[in-house]
């Protein structure tokens, strides 16, 4: 599986330059606030942390190595919501804390144009699901290390990984393309993403946030955005 994944990523995504909070690709508004920011609230500073920076950006193989890493993770259900230290030094996360772990070795490593998202990854689950999605030149990244073992593009069909809500930085936003939203969230106070699954861990990690693999093939530059809403 992984081999025939690698066939389809061996070119390398590196992200310089932008720092705008547009997403081409996705229908996001920002707001004020959203639902969840009272049980967001220990992990804000992850969210809002500084970002790194590399000269030579940031590539899909180091990406990927965090993906495995984080999806071999057992999945543990957390109503509260772990920070990534917490999420690094446990046995196992939930979906939240796994994205939110990504996030920040992302931010650390000096990505752009990341978001953590809040959703469904089905229309028709029940419950919701966090994932990152990363914005390039050559379309939206999907990263969900609950579910997938390496990076892929995110399909536009509006079928899966529904998104709700968006957080990048000190900016929220809300999905305007979802009817879910009002009809799930709009009445009352939201669980915790929960969606997972529990499964034996198959793949080894070894690599940390201080890997320092980078290749040395051209760059694919990230889209330029404005910052007008909706956007």
């Amino acid at each position: 599986m992984i081999s025939l994944l690698k066939k389809s990523f061996c070119f390398l995504i590196v992200v310089l330059g932008s720092t705008s909070i547009g997403f081409a690709q996705s229908t996001f508004l920002e707001v004020a606030s959203t639902p969840y920011d009272r049980q967001m609230a220990r992990v804000q500073p992850t969210l809002t942390a500084p970002s790194g920076y590399l000269i030579d950006g940031l590539s899909f193989a180091l990406v990927n190595e965090w993906m495995i890493e984080l999806r071999a993770m057992p999945y543990h259900y957390s109503r509260e919501w772990r920070t990534p230290s917490e999420v690094e030094a446990a046995t196992g996360s939930d979906c939240k804390g796994k994205a939110l772990a990504l996030y920040d070795r992302m931010q650390l490593n000096g990505a752009a144009n990341v978001r953590f998202v809040i959703g469904k990854r089905r229309a028709n689950d029940s419950l919701t699901h966090a994932w990152l999605e990363w914005e390039t030149e050559m379309g939206t990244v999907l990263l969900d290390p609950t579910f997938n073992w390496t990076a892929e593009f995110k399909l536009q069909n509006g079928r899966t990984y529904i998104p709700f809500y968006g957080y990048e930085g000190a900016h929220k936003f809300q999905a305007t393309n979802s009817l879910l939203v009002s009809r799930d969230h709009g009445t009352r106070s939201p669980a915790a993403p929960s969606q997972g699954v529990i499964t034996r861990s198959t793949r080894s990690t070894a690599r940390t946030r201080s890997n320092p693999w980078f290749f040395d093939e051209g760059p694919i530059r990230p889209r330029s955005f404005s910052n007008s809403t909706p956007l």
